[in-house]
């Protein structure tokens, strides 16, 4: 603090007044008031370091002018209420000044514990005077005079504040260092009690904690909770004017305890030094016959009895010191004995508060609580009240309706609900969980006095004890309660949570069994017992028979009921959609149309008009559910059509199935598919108590209990309830192998080797469990080992009957574990596969029929074959069906027959190939059927076979002929007489989409891409890289090879939607802002926003998975500078561009145009039907890595192509390669082909070269 600052608040401290010795007055100005409040802004402007706090302690202006002003000018109202802001103020706590959590750091934690004695000094020297307190009680005296509905808010702030004054006194801790003072003294706190006591403020709370007085119930528990926090309320109900028998046995033990450990303290020293010799002067011995490290013999330092005494560890520590970080933190409550005056009167003020106030304080308080009305934590404060009242009550004289608003079922779950509150914060508030564990040893020690006060109902009145076993019942029926002790044990951490939670842990479990025990004894239990049921199997069985349909009525025999609802007319019309769907309801059309046909199906007739006319006033603008005014009969023959209409549910499940099962064996998410789920429900059945007292045979049990033994916490009370709950577990479940432990035999020795007469029952417990280890023992000797380990029910088994004996269903090995045997013949099968590529079965298949082991699942051989690394491109049952299916390319004559029936059925739907397709019994491509149905003259031309789309219309006239024609202009139709000609689309076909421009878009996006070379689209990516967007290019290249695994994993589905381009990085944000790389998205095939509903740009899922990844390979060419570009291919790339458009629009063949590039796709096999020929083999090889050839042999390969080819565009050498049928679908067009192909003797010099660079990036098959 800086000199100018020090002086100023000395200055204003001297100012506030003057104390006249002689009067003993303290005399103040008209300046006074004026000063305090300037104390109260230097207060408000304190830093962290709270230097002015400090200031104000070491000057004492709290003792030496603040309160002897506040007693003599008490009556001075604004004076005071400013004075005793002040007082509040400077008697905050310091835990709340630092955020309830002590500083570490070396200054703050010196200021904290500066301020912390500076509180000290404040209550020792100037709270314990009983003047200090009158003036208190006086004001609350006087406001509370005046009835609590005609104070006003300022009165109420001084109740208030003083209130929170004698909070802020009480709270603050004792010093035990300075005071030293011994039980049945008067400490500080004991001074200050009695203060209030003769003052009259106890008397001022009392009254204050009855019903008319609820909004300071909050402010009156937290003090009573201070003020009592010292005592014992057991020893307290016991005070007396004298002191009763069992008291002075207690003290009595007490004393004789005392002095026999003293005493065999004084014999062990006397026996250790038993020389004639005093051991200061016992000199050095040597012992004989023992040699040292060296030759000479053994040197002591001091004199020995026996040789058995030598020992070596005598300048080493004794205990093994934990780190701070790793001791359990002590709970902070301190019990002492008061004074006995002092007992006396909190005595008589805790039998006043239970008869008058406890019932509705309590009441009241848990309801602020559960409200969420009080300050976070106050919870604690209703619990220790709770606990500390009620076991008053018991030891006092114990009358249950005093307590009987806590003793109820809604209280145990509350307590219990708190209790699970802070279990789970101690493990999510890692550095600050000490507060959590005093809060749960809190509400531990409530759980446990209401176990407590429920067991001593049982020896009051009859209906008190009828009321006990019913709350008995309840608490013993539910599981969740039941188990609750048990849960704690196991979650018990004994490097977080103090000895004391553990005493009073084994406490709470011992009473609870007892409880337990004995309501099983007496009356039978029936409980709630949760049970698993087994479900149906996740994954269908592959050969199981598919269900039936059900047979549906025919139309004629519905027709009659459905004209009677017509005619007699719906009243209430249900929803047409769900409002709760995340799908627009404007595309809920298509479930709505499912909906009525399902219920007309299940005659459900009322509900299916209402559905019909309520969906026609939800969708009135596209006529589908009919338009207003309709009539009856029409109504009719629209269900009638929607009735006979097969809507393709039963047919897209059965063609979806496969796809569906295909997919899941790659979902390494889910568990195996064999595995069936477990569903849990609650029965009731009878209650097992040695079932129950089983569970507790558990490793953390035993090491608790062993815990509590060996560190003696809790006194006599919780060692015998730690070894009663052994002895349940060695005798009654007949596990005494689990106490098998070195750590427990240690004490088991320190016990035996000193005898106490109140150990008794340990002593008899020590011995039989050593017998127990001496006969197994004698039987094999691997039980030493097992000293070294906590052990299970299971393992106490196998070392009391033998090992490998105990077989438990739950204990073995589940389907998904795989041993290192099973891996190893599972990795040498995948590499005996690998060896043979020729066979055509599938992998998958091929390694389950050479398993040993046959209950395995293609699912888990898959997910473990990606567990161990071999991952391959795995052909899969869907697969090798197709490829199976492509090698006979005939047609029979009953697939012909079939598809000319289904060309008949379907050739008016949007879509027919798609619907033909699906309904062919062999798997072949839409284009080898179109093929064959021109060969049988089905149809004459391919564009019959196209998808139609229509706009958006209001009727089905005009607009209909409208959008036929602009949807046959965007699929570059033929002739509009064709289009008009086609019959208008059913409303009532629900698989018809909106049509939008989308479709347009994209299909002029696709014509554009054709235009672009080869050499164009290299020179747009050097471009694009040196106009600095190779970050944006190596994002593009990362997202085209994810989507490539993708579909490499899930399977080539060209119907599915595409994958968004979402830009994350600002790199990527600005490029797709840049027009040259929205160019160069373009001429790779991305698809732009179709829309004003999408936001991204696409990569097309009809684009296979190597083609995307040859496409990230040009990109990252690019990007690393290794594009090479011809250029011989820029002089003339404009003009095949319009040598190809006139080509295009004046010969009369735009159908074998449209289907050019669906052709092309044909070509990937010719590498395959030449690979035989090593030379092409090497011009291949040559062409794919001319980027990391020399600049000679780039010069070498260009000359060669240009003598032997001549000038060709695109179109031309495109329809050269027609007849060429062996590529596939997906594959680049030119990408393999071979650099030693025919040229045409038209072809120019630069012709060869053109060709070499053109590329088509744009391939849509349908």
């Amino acid at each position: 603090m800086s000199s100018l600052l020090s002086a100023e608040l000395s200055a204003t401290c001297n100012a506030l007044g003057t104390l006249n010795k002689k009067t003993g007055k303290y005399l103040i100005d008209d300046f006074t008031l004026n000063t305090v409040k300037d104390l109260i802004r230097y207060l408000r402007r304190d830093g962290e370091d709270h230097e002015i706090r400090r200031h104000f302690g070491q000057t004492k202006v709290l003792q030496t002018d603040l309160l002897p002003m506040l007693v003599d000018h008490w009556e001075k109202e604004e004076l005071f209420d400013v004075t005793l802001r002040l007082l509040v103020n400077l008697t905050n706590p310091a835990l709340l000044l630092y955020r309830e959590e002590v500083p570490v750091e070396r200054t703050a934690r010196h200021n904290y514990l500066q301020i912390l004695t500076h509180l000290q000094s404040y209550k020792e020297e100037a709270f314990t005077k009983v003047e200090t307190w009158q003036v208190f009680a006086k004001k609350l005296a006087k406001i509370l005079e005046i009835d609590w509905s005609e104070r006003d808010e300022d009165t109420g702030l001084i109740i208030e504040r003083i209130l929170i004054l004698i909070r802020n006194v009480l709270h603050v801790p004792a010093d035990l260092d300075k005071e030293r003072r011994p039980e049945n003294d008067a400490s500080v706190h004991d001074q200050v009690l009695w203060a209030l006591n003769q003052a009259g403020i106890l008397d001022i709370i009392l009254y204050m904690s009855s019903e008319n007085e609820k909004q300071y119930f909050m402010h009156i528990i937290e003090i009573i909770s201070h003020l009592l926090r010292e005592q014992n309320p057991t020893s307290l109900a016991d005070a007396a004017l004298q002191r009763s028998v069992d008291e002075k046995l207690r003290d009595d033990q007490e004393l004789l305890t005392m002095r026999m450990a003293e005493t065999k303290e004084r014999m062990n020293k006397v026996k250790m030094y038993s020389s004639t010799r005093h051991s200061r002067f016992g000199g050095t011995y040597v012992i004989q016959n023992m040699k040292s490290i060296s030759e000479n013999e053994l040197i002591s330092l001091k004199p020995l009895n026996k040789i058995s005494n030598l020992d070596f560890n005598g300048s080493k520590k004794s205990k093994l010191v934990k780190p701070k970080n790793r001791r359990p933190t002590e709970s902070g409550m301190l019990e002492r004995r008061s004074a006995f005056a002092i007992r006396l009167f909190l005595k008589e003020f805790c039998i006043e508060f239970l008869n008058s106030s406890y019932n509705p304080m309590m009441h009241y308080v848990k309801d602020v609580l559960v409200r969420a009305k009080a300050q976070q934590n106050d919870e604690s404060y209703y619990l220790w009240a709770m606990k500390f009242f009620m076991e008053f009550n018991r030891g006092h004289d114990f009358q249950i309706g005093l307590v009987s608003e806590t003793l109820s079922l809604p209280t145990f779950h509350f307590v219990q609900q708190q209790m699970e509150k802070y279990s789970d914060m101690i493990k999510v508030e890692r550095k600050k969980f000490p507060v959590w564990v005093r809060r749960l040893h809190v509400a531990l020690r409530a759980y446990r006095e209401l176990l407590q006060s429920l067991r001593a109902a049982r020896g009051a009145e009859p209906a008190v004890r009828d009321a006990a076993r019913v709350l008995q019942t309840n608490l013993f029926y539910a599981p969740d309660y039941r188990e609750f002790v048990l849960a704690l044990f196991l979650a018990y951490d004994e490097n977080k949570m103090p000895s004391s939670y553990l005493a009073d842990l084994v406490e709470t479990e011992h009473l609870f069994l007892k409880l337990l025990e004995e309501f099983c004894k007496n009356t039978g239990l029936v409980v709630q017992k949760k049970v698993r049921k087994k479900g149906k199997s996740k994954k269908q069985k592959p050969r199981a028979p598919k269900p039936k349909r059900v047979e549906t009525a025919q139309w004629e025999e519905v027709r009659p009921q459905v004209a009677a609802v017509l005619r007699a007319g719906v009243e209430e019309y249900p929803p047409p959609f769900d409002a709760a769907s995340d799908t627009p309801i404007d595309q809920q059309k298509e479930d709505c149309m499912k909906k009525i046909q399902k219920l007309m199906r299940e005659h459900k007739y009322e509900g299916a008009v209402g559905t019909l006319r309520a969906a026609r006033e939800v969708w009135p603008e596209e006529g589908i559910f009919g338009v207003a005014g309709v009539t009856a009969d029409e109504e009719l023959d629209m269900l009638e059509t929607i009735y006979n209409t097969d809507l393709g549910v039963e047919v897209d499940a059965s063609i979806n199935e496969e796809e569906v099962q295909e997919n899941s064996e790659y979902d390494d998410d889910d568990e195996e598919g064999e595995e069936e789920d477990r569903t849990t429900s609650v029965v009731e059945t009878d209650f097992d108590f040695q079932d129950f007292v089983l569970r507790f045979c558990h490793p953390r049990v035993v090491s608790a209990c062993a815990g509590v033994l060996a560190r003696e916490a809790g006194g006599a009370r919780a060692a015998h309830c730690a070894l009663k709950l052994l002895h349940r577990v060695a005798w009654d479940c007949a596990r005494p192998a689990m106490l098998f432990q070195a750590s427990l035999f240690l004490v088991f020795q320190r016990i035996l080797d000193k005898p106490v007469p109140h150990r008794k029952e340990l002593e008899k417990f020590a011995i039989f469990i050593l017998r127990k280890f001496t006969e197994i023992a004698s039987k094999s000797n691997k039980v030493f080992i097992e000293l070294l380990f906590w052990k299970n029910s299971k393992d106490s088994v196998e070392i009391e009957h033998g090992y490998d004996l105990y077989h438990d269903q739950r204990d073995k090995p589940g389907r998904a574990v795989w041993t290192e045997e099973q891996e190893e013949e599972l990795r040498s099968l995948y590499m005996e596969n690998v060896t043979r590529p020729e066979s055509d079965q599938d992998v998958i298949d091929w390694i389950l029929d050479n398993l040993i082991d046959q209950t395995r699942t293609r699912r888990s051989v898959i997910k473990k074959l990606k567990e161990l690394g071999l991952i391959f491109k795995a052909p899969t049952k869907k697969s090798n069906r197709e490829r199976q299916e492509k090698v006979s390319k005939e047609f029979s004559e009953e697939e012909d027959n079939l598809l000319a029936e289904l060309w008949k059925q379907y050739q008016d739907s949007p879509d027919p190939m798609g619907l033909i397709t699906a309904r062919m019994p062999r798997k072949r491509s839409k284009r080898s059927f179109v093929e064959r149905m021109l060969e049988l003259g089905i149809i004459q031309d391919k564009n019959q076979c196209r998808k139609r789309r229509q706009r958006k219309t209001k009727s089905s006239g005009d607009d209909g002929d409208k959008s036929n024609d602009s949807s046959s202009e965007s699929e570059h139709s033929s002739s509009d007489d064709e289009n008009e000609a086609r019959p208008p689309l059913r409303t009532i076909n629900v698989k018809r989409k909106k049509p939008s421009k989308k479709k347009e878009n994209s299909k002029a996006k696709k014509a554009e891409r054709l235009e672009l070379s080869a050499s164009e689209i290299a020179k747009l990516l050097i471009q694009a890289v040196e106009s600095g967007l190779s970050e944006a290019l190596k994002w593009l290249a990362e997202n085209l090879e994810e989507v490539a695994l993708d579909q490499e994993a899930e399977g080539f589905d060209p119907e599915s939607e595409g994958t968004p381009l979402v830009p994350i990085s600002s790199e990527s944000v600005e490029a797709m802002d840049n027009a040259l790389f929205v160019k160069v998205l373009k001429s790779i095939g991305v698809a732009p926003p179709s829309d004003e509903q999408e936001s991204y740009w696409r990569i097309p899922s009809r684009i296979h998975y190597e083609t995307i990844r040859k496409r990230r390979e040009i990109v990252m060419k690019a990007v690393n500078k290794e594009l090479l570009v011809d250029s011989t291919n820029d002089t003339n790339s404009t003009e095949n561009n319009a040598r190809a458009t006139q080509e295009n629009n004046a010969k009369d063949e735009s159908s074998d145009d449209d289907d050019l590039f669906d052709t092309l796709r044909k070509m990937r096999d010719v590498s395959s039907q030449k690979s035989s020929h090593p030379k092409s083999n090497i011009s291949n090889n040559r062409k794919r890595n001319r980027s990391l050839s020399s600049d000679d042999e780039n010069n070498r390969k260009m000359q060669k192509i240009d003598e032997d080819d001549s000038e060709e565009d695109i179109l031309s050498f495109a329809k050269k390669t027609l007849q060429r049928d062996d590529l596939p679908d997906t594959e680049e067009p030119l990408a393999d082909r071979p650099a030693d192909l025919p040229a045409r003797e038209s072809d120019g010099a630069g012709g060869a070269a053109r060709r070499r660079g053109r590329r088509v990036f744009s391939d849509d098959s349908e």
